[in-house]
């Protein structure tokens, strides 16, 4: 039926357009459930096209059709069957599901194993030496202020801070590691000069306090004309070493407060300085050379220290004649 039909309502062929009119009669069908009768009381003005439309469908729904293969119909349900089960698989999270990893999905893994090993080996070190210097520099700071204590101290008494009972009486003193060289600074703090933590490595953990210089009269007097001496250092190694009855030998070891690496020292002239050894070289007056001097070890009166070869030897053969730093 062409839209300019309104006579002959026979439905013919696909191409075949409806007018407003039809359409509203095809709709009127739908509504009612194709039943004619109802469609004609609602609307009866419409009767000859609702008609029209009822008799054309009737003549699709009596279209011979043959019915489907029942194996297709089993096939097609399986087939969406399986498709839902993967599907929840791939959904399904807990301890239940078990890990299912196929080629692509062991490539992803052994790529993300690949960047997480190339971030331990790189980014480690990386990370252990940005602790490192933090470390360092944290004690570095410790001993500058260590150092303008000790000058404000001078300042007002001008001398070292020696505590009381601590003068270094060589005849009664049978090791270095009896004598607690670290309670001369302890009179910074105890006069408010600076605070105690700073007067000792923060990886101490014993907290045995800095190594510094033995008193004697002849370093006191080269302090206070700010030659470059070394004042103050980590921890002794050596004397720490002696206590637990280790030999020492022909040994150069760097303190254990940074982890062998070496140790910061607080000159006389208040630079702090992180050196990776104990042996450094320093002028000891106005006549003669530098002097190479190993920091840890005393020197005997004959002017060879004696640590070389016999360990810190004895208090009493120490030629003062020297830088020995001990804590």
């Amino acid at each position: 039926m062409t839209p300019n039909d309104s006579t002959n309502h026979d439905f013919k062929g696909s191409d075949a357009s409806l007018c407003a009119a039809d359409q509203r009669a095809v709709d009127l069908l739908i509504e009612h459930g194709f039943d004619l009768a109802a469609a004609t009381k609602a609307n009866p003005a419409d009767r000859e096209r609702l008609a029209a439309a009822h008799a054309f469908f009737m003549r699709v729904e009596a279209y011979p059709v043959q019915a489907p293969d029942s194996a297709l119909i089993d096939a097609t349900l399986a087939r969406i069957d399986r498709a839902t089960e993967s599907t929840a698989q791939r959904m399904r999270i807990g301890s239940g599901a078990a890990p299912s990893l196929g080629r692509g999905r062991w490539a992803d893994f052994i790529a993300v194993a690949c960047v997480a090993v190339l971030l331990i080996s790189v980014g480690l070190p990386v990370l252990n030496e940005m602790r490192h210097r933090r470390e360092v520099e944290f004690c570095a700071s410790n001993m500058r202020t260590i150092g303008s204590a000790l000058t404000a101290y001078h300042g007002d008494f001008n001398s070292r801070p020696i505590a009381a009972g601590l003068a270094p009486d060589l005849s009664k003193l049978t090791s270095w590691s009896n004598y607690d060289n670290s309670k001369h600074l302890d009179v910074l703090h105890q006069k408010g000069y600076c605070l105690p933590e700073c007067l000792c490595c923060a990886n101490d953990a014993q907290r045995d306090g800095y190594a510094s210089q033995v008193p004697n009269e002849r370093l006191n007097r080269m302090w206070a004309m700010q030659s470059h001496l070394p004042l103050l250092a980590d921890r002794n190694p050596l004397v720490m070493l002696t206590a637990l009855g280790h030999p020492i030998g022909a040994t150069v070891e760097n303190s254990l407060d940074h982890g062998g690496r070496g140790q910061n020292v607080l000159f006389s002239d208040l630079a702090v300085m992180f050196e990776i050894s104990p042996l450094i070289t320093i002028q000891l007056g106005d006549i003669g050379g530098p002097t190479p001097e190993n920091i840890w070890i005393p020197a005997d009166r004959g002017g060879i220290e004696a640590g070389v070869t016999n360990g810190l030897s004895s208090p009493a053969q120490w030629s003062e004649f020297d830088v020995f730093l001990l804590q």
